[in-house]
């Protein structure tokens, strides 16, 4: 069973085993803005967000799941749970080319919102969508 939780200082060195963005995750965590996914006593992924950091909205921009607990509905019981702490439109995107992310988004209720081309390496270009919580 997946528990969904605010993210604390004393799960960043699990979470960097894992992410696969740079740099560390301390300000999300202390500045309360990322929600942990765990599977028993481990956490397994997280999602964070920046307050009015897409057009003034709050906004997604980051879901990670360990490799090894995807396609388990961690990554939707993560934004399932965004309504337990934001409020109001939110907007998440992924690249084109990120079929696992636009799968999730697609069956979680968001929304396409539009798209910006050239902001992703290559050229991809990258897909908003916004959800009212």
């Amino acid at each position: 069973m997946v528990a969904i939780r605010r993210g604390e200082p004393h799960d960043l060195p699990r979470l960097m085993e894992f992410d696969c963005f740079s740099g560390d995750r301390i300000n999300e965590i202390v500045e309360g803005r990322m929600l942990v996914a765990e599977v028993g006593a481990t956490v397994v992924g997280y999602l964070a967000w920046q307050h009015g950091g897409c057009i003034g909205k709050d906004y997604v921009n980051k879901l990670v799941v360990d490799g090894r607990y995807r396609r388990r509905g961690i990554a939707q019981a993560l934004t399932q749970a965004l309504s337990t702490t934001l409020s109001g439109r939110v907007y998440i995107s992924a690249g084109a080319a990120n079929t696992a992310a636009l799968s999730l988004i697609h069956g979680t209720g968001w929304t396409p919102a539009g798209r910006i081309d050239g902001l992703l390496p290559r050229d991809e270009p990258e897909l908003f969508f916004r959800r009212d919580l």
